[in-house]
């Protein structure tokens, strides 16, 4: 188990059946673009797509490293069908190395997939498994069924629903989902045993 901060320096690579989940490069671009880029993704996001987003390119030449921020750590996911980035999940706002929230989003051609489901699993296990956070959480607007579903067969727990409050730069009724540590390993299971991935 390492402090947060060794893995800033040291990209974790996490891998599943499907998946690798790994640090995005410039070369990647073209395959980022395919989701930061597309408006319809950015329906239940409470903000439009920033110019990095639209032009990845020049987001990674606008920074000499796009994960060694000290709160956030930006997994690709890459398929090992394709080798191809389709999509990403984010962990950032990490607080005392206690607790952070996380974020995803994938392309539309691989959505409905398992995918993202599949690699936040993954990601949940390293959190809890390989640092030293207790708390991990996720806030989606209530319209956003599928995101919902997606933190539901994770284990998260939906801790309350804000009715018409701020969401990034909109207002909207959003839920709010925690899910800690003890949750999954407070009656000696490992997280494999609870984080097993069904379609």
């Amino acid at each position: 188990m390492h402090d947060l901060d060794y893995f800033f320096y040291h990209f974790p690579v996490l891998e599943t059946d499907r998946l690798i989940l790994r640090e995005k490069t410039p070369e990647d671009a073209e395959s980022i673009k395919t989701y930061t880029a597309d408006e319809e993704l950015y329906r239940y996001w409470g903000r439009h797509m920033t110019k990095a987003e639209r032009d990845p390119f020049q987001g990674f030449k606008d920074k000499r490293r796009t994960n060694g921020r000290n709160d956030t750590i930006s997994w690709g996911i890459e398929l090992k069908l394709n080798h191809r980035i389709v999509g990403e999940i984010n962990l950032f706002d990490i607080q005392n190395e206690r607790q952070a929230m996380l974020g995803y989003r994938i392309s539309r051609s691989f959505q409905g997939m398992g995918f993202v489901t599949e690699g936040l699993r993954r990601v949940i296990r390293f959190c809890f498994e390989e640092t030293n956070l207790q708390r991990l959480e996720a806030e989606v607007m209530v319209k956003n069924i599928p995101s919902n579903r997606v933190l539901e067969k994770c284990g998260f727990t939906c801790e309350g629903t804000k009715r018409q409050a701020k969401f990034v730069n909109t207002y909207a009724d959003y839920n709010i989902y925690g899910l800690l540590k003890s949750d999954i390993l407070g009656n000696s299971f490992k997280t494999e045993d609870i984080l097993t991935v069904t379609e």
